[in-house]
């Protein structure tokens, strides 16, 4: 019986990755488009994208950047990220929500596709069913992003194609995907840093005019008259509204990390009670550290297309930990780098059992994942600190997480550096 069983679980894992991504989807497909069908949800970061939608197909573009309904409803977009969901404003709401979900479905298979691409690309032979242990490692931040109708899976996306692309020589490609994910989140600027920092010019460059490309005209299809008033009210929507919501409880932000710790926020976990702009100080010189120790030029002696690869998982990481508002729903968009430090475990595993740091990193990650349910704590008998249900926030567990799958990600470049990687796929 027992050697049965492990004859069909081999079967099953000999399984083309196609087949395994398309189950996924499917089991995605019935539990969020499917079941909205049926039962209408109330997906808040949705509504917000409608409206905006409805603004610019009634002709009040004008108004993109104004508050919607409440205070905090602020659209935080580029212009062009306005033009790709004004057709929401076509169909119903409840219509509207079966189809975000069904892009949100689409937009997971493809990073799930894109991750496994290049992992291969690297050298490295990863089960066909890899995407599966990876989506449950993040599971609780991925059903976040389908239930608030978020955009991290098409951030994540957009970053592991940028990456593809660059790796197999499509520079306009990649150039207009990175743009669009600077578009959507400005945290994805860091990758126009480390351009920068290892002097990738010509990347940089094609960047910054894909990016001003498509807002230009998107400004200018919104509002010939007067396009660049856009950009002004894009600026002050973020720059006003990211320090009011830095420390809020849900923020899982590297800066409310450092903020729980040298802030005094009521939950009694600081060493220190500094005044909120000396915590952010503090938590831009550690970010700002920390990128130049990974990414300056003698960082990695891997070749270049290596390199790109994982230094590529190093700063997706980075973009969600350093993003200044950083949700539950957020760390969705480090599926790419958690596939990557999954496969490379698994093409070595001994390094596992000899190299004590990123043992201790791997099962960290690992514990901080199960953390993330609050059926966990529940389990402990530990549902409440200072009244919150959700101790995981209040713990930091996702920033924790982050930094883990980042310590696992840097030990491993490292090992993949001192040795020969597998020959990659042409």
């Amino acid at each position: 019986m027992r050697d049965r069983i492990i004859a069909h679980a081999l079967r099953l894992a000999r399984l083309p990755t196609t087949v395994w991504l398309f189950g996924l989807g499917l089991v995605f497909l019935i539990r969020f488009p499917v079941k909205f069908m049926l039962d209408p949800p109330y997906l808040m970061d949705l509504q917000l994208f409608r409206v905006i939608a409805l603004r610019v197909l009634e002709g009040n573009a004008i108004y993109l950047y104004a508050p919607a309904g409440t205070a905090q409803g602020l659209f935080k977009y580029a212009p062009s990220l306005a033009v790709l969901m004004a057709p929401l404003g076509w169909v119903s709401a409840h219509a509207a929500a079966v189809l975000w979900s069904g892009l949100n479905v689409v937009w997971l298979i493809a990073l799930c596709w894109f991750s496994d691409r290049l992992c291969r690309i690297l050298g490295l032979r990863p089960l066909s069913l890899l995407a599966v242990p990876t989506v449950l490692l993040l599971v609780r931040p991925i059903t976040s992003e389908f239930l608030l109708g978020q955009t991290n899976l098409l951030w994540g996306m957009l970053i592991a194609g940028a990456i593809l692309f660059n790796v197999t020589q499509r520079p306009w490609r990649a150039a207009l995907f990175f743009a669009l994910a600077t578009s959507l989140k400005l945290p994805a600027l860091i990758f126009w840093a480390y351009f920068a920092l290892r002097r990738h010019w010509q990347m940089l460059g094609r960047t910054l005019a894909c990016f001003t490309a498509v807002n230009i005209l998107a400004a200018l299809a919104l509002a010939p008259s007067n396009p660049l008033q856009f950009f002004s009210a894009w600026m002050h929507n973020l720059i006003t509204s990211g320090p009011d919501r830095a420390f809020e409880i849900g923020n899982q932000s590297f800066l409310s990390l450092v903020g729980r710790l040298l802030r005094d926020d009521g939950f009694g976990f600081n060493l220190l009670a500094l005044s909120d702009p000396t915590v952010i100080a503090v938590a831009g010189v550690l970010q700002v550290l920390l990128f130049v120790t990974l990414f300056h030029r003698g960082a990695s002696r891997l070749a270049a297309p290596d390199r790109m690869i994982i230094d590529g998982a190093l700063l997706s990481t980075m973009m969600v930990l350093f993003s200044p508002t950083s949700w539950v729903a957020t760390y969705s968009a480090l599926l790419f780098p958690c596939m990557l430090a999954l496969a490379l475990l698994m093409d070595r595993p001994q390094e596992f059992w000899t190299h004590r740091s990123l043992a201790v990193g791997v099962l960290l990650a690992g514990a901080m994942s199960l953390m993330t349910h609050s059926k966990f704590w529940r389990f402990v008998k530990m549902t409440h600190i200072k009244g919150e249900t959700y101790v995981y926030l209040v713990l930091m567990i996702l920033p924790l997480l982050g930094l883990s799958l980042l310590w696992c990600l840097w030990h491993q470049r490292a090992a993949a550096g001192s040795s020969q990687l597998p020959h990659r796929q042409q």
